[in-house]
């Protein structure tokens, strides 16, 4: 009896280690599979407009995606390419206009032939990303890209003073952060936990055509100084990439999915969750 009570203690003690060594330590919560409205719901409205973000709620996103710029004038503004060229009917880069000027634009992809939803004209204009959280609900999360940060001195003060302000540096009810910060930039990221290190922060990483997702031990090691987690193209995500990642406490997240076969096989995989054009892809009707 007691050769077996001593087995049963072994036994139990090998268990606890395995529970401990596996426990889920990570700001986002991993018992939800996400879904994140990639620039808004950018397959029925004009990306990256309030309209894309308003309809990317209505549908269920779990947060918002959105990117954001420095205008001349130091102001913030959401809009994914650097030049405005592909989105609006003039043509330069952010940096050379002044919010004034950007406000004179349109940002309607008209002469891409998509029929926006809502038919809002006049709501197409380039939002500040001061407007968007003035005009979202308390309840919307965001995931908030800096793109091109090496064009913009300074943005990341700017991005992190304003998160601030609207009350973004904490979780919500349900334990998610408000709001998270991605890049593939990696020394903007880096600032930016340097700025402030409870905010979430995610590494973009891009592979080749046909590469698998993979990554050094050595570079696990240093992406754990700044990250909680990645977000990578989904065609190059494999179980034992997602499994690594979990087993090292980073959530992963995959870009850009707008079919619902791969959706569901990304959630079967083990993926935390996707970022989508149409944020209805596993509810509505196709």
């Amino acid at each position: 009896m007691k050769k077996i009570i001593m087995l049963f203690a072994g036994l139990l003690i090998l268990l606890t280690g395995c529970s401990i060594g596996t426990k889920w330590n990570n700001p986002i919560p991993n018992d939800e599979f996400l879904i994140i409205g990639h620039r808004g719901a950018s397959a029925y409205e004009p990306e990256n407009t309030i309209p894309s973000f308003e309809l990317a709620k209505n549908l269920g996103s779990d947060y918002i995606e959105l990117d954001v710029h420095l205008t001349k004038d130091d102001k913030l503004v959401i809009m994914h390419d650097k030049d405005v060229k592909r989105t609006t009917e003039s043509k330069g880069k952010i940096k050379n206009h002044t919010l004034a000027e950007l406000k004179e634009l349109t940002a309607d992809e008209d002469k891409d032939g998509k029929v926006a939803a809502s038919a809002q004209k006049e709501a197409y204009d380039i939002p500040t990303l001061q407007e968007v959280l003035a005009q979202m609900t308390d309840e919307t999360r965001f995931v908030i890209e800096l793109k091109d940060p090496d064009e913009y001195d300074g943005i990341e003060e700017k991005l992190v003073s304003m998160m601030n302000d609207y009350g973004l540096i904490e979780k919500d009810k349900k334990g998610y952060p408000k709001a998270v910060i991605h890049s593939f930039d990696e020394e903007s990221l880096q600032k930016v936990h340097r700025l402030n290190k409870d905010i979430p922060l995610l590494q973009l990483i891009s592979f080749d055509d046909g590469e698998e997702a993979k990554m050094t031990s050595k570079e696990l090691t240093k992406l754990q100084t700044y990250a909680i987690g990645v977000g990578v193209s989904y065609e190059a995500l494999n179980a034992e990439f997602v499994s690594a990642m979990h087993q090292a406490n980073i959530i992963v997240f995959a870009y850009t999915v707008d079919d619902r076969e791969d959706a569901v096989k990304l959630q079967a995989m083990g993926v935390n969750g996707i970022h989508t054009n149409k944020p209805d892809l596993l509810t509505g009707t196709e």
